[in-house]
């Protein structure tokens, strides 16, 4: 055999390897996680995973099989991650995990906690979208084991709440959190959201809530109910410009075409909420439109960077609508 055939039979077998180590690797046994829920409680962490367990590739989207739930404690979020872990029926595959839910008992905890885990594994991502929730892993156990298709409808509430939830990346400038109840045994979405900053955890009105998601671009369609009228916006436009001291932003709505003409009172109400909105935020600890940033980009260097550790700067917002 010459040394030409040699080498071929050499690669061939290479290639036939690598081929099967790539195969038991990247094989459809594995527990795909879809989200993931923390718990931090004074004497444990608790954590429970929402998987699938489909005959797919670990990596397909398609993948059909029944959402089941599965919960582990420990001393730590490691520890407590490890347990649950161990409960899979197959080693764990987090490639499809969008979706973090903290318990709203000790969500700034279980943040400082979580992050560093995301970052020190590879499979873990920071573009998870990150959510509130009510209940316990331990309540959320045992209405998966009463109820076979809670587990579904828990990531199902995750899913068409996604636009409006934040990503884990965002945690710098603040996080809006929509909490995701139980109420008279249903999954359902809070109307009021959480606001999560380095000072502490803040709850906004329905109204400030709505109004926070146009302002951060979360969603397409929001409803206001101004004078007891609802008032739906199909799509918005913002704009923020440094004006003196203080900040002009423009919002310019289009409405849902079945929704009514807003008059000038409503316009200058929606504006006044607007402003309360942004103002209550910076108090909270979050500069809410970037307001530091644009005044840097008007000035330079020639002024100190605008925090939220100074006072609330003076916001006047104006509000139009197209058609």
């Amino acid at each position: 055999m010459s040394r030409r055939a040699t080498l071929r039979l050499l690669l061939l077998g290479l290639l036939l390897c690598w081929c099967g180590v790539f195969l038991r690797s990247e094989n459809t046994e594995k527990s795909i996680v879809r989200a993931l829920l923390l718990e931090q409680t004074p004497e444990q962490w608790n954590v429970a995973l929402l998987y699938q367990f489909p005959e797919a590739a670990a990596d397909s989207s398609d993948a059909a099989a029944s959402v089941q739930l599965c919960a582990g404690t420990g001393e730590t979020l490691e520890q407590a991650l490890f347990t649950a872990e161990e409960h899979l029926p197959q080693r764990p595959s987090y490639r499809l995990c969008e979706y973090l839910f903290l318990n709203t008992g000790s969500l700034r905890g279980e943040l400082s906690a979580c992050e560093p885990l995301f970052c020190e594994r590879a499979d873990l991502r920071l573009a998870t979208r990150v959510l509130a929730v009510t209940p316990g892993c331990e309540e959320l156990l045992a209405r998966a084991e009463e109820e076979e298709r809670f587990p579904e409808q828990l990531l199902q509430c995750a899913k068409d709440t996604a636009e409006c939830a934040p990503h884990l990346y965002e945690r710098g400038k603040g996080l809006l959190l929509p909490v995701v109840q139980l109420k008279e045994g249903s999954i359902t979405l809070q109307k009021e959201a959480l606001l999560l900053t380095e000072t502490g955890t803040f709850s906004l009105t329905e109204e400030e809530t709505e109004m926070a998601r146009v302002l951060l671009e979360y969603g397409q369609e929001h409803t206001f109910i101004v004078e007891e009228t609802p008032i739906t916006i199909r799509r918005s436009v913002l704009g923020v410009q440094a004006a003196g001291d203080g900040f002009t932003v423009q919002l310019t709505f289009q409405k849902k075409a079945a929704s009514v003409t807003p008059t000038e009172t409503q316009c200058r109400k929606l504006e006044a909420l607007c402003v309360e909105t942004v103002q209550h935020c910076w108090d909270a600890g979050t500069d809410i439109l970037s307001l530091g940033s644009v005044r840097a980009l008007r000035d330079g260097r020639k002024t100190a960077f605008l925090t939220t550790k100074n006072a609330c700067p003076a916001v006047q917002a104006d509000v139009m609508f197209l058609g």
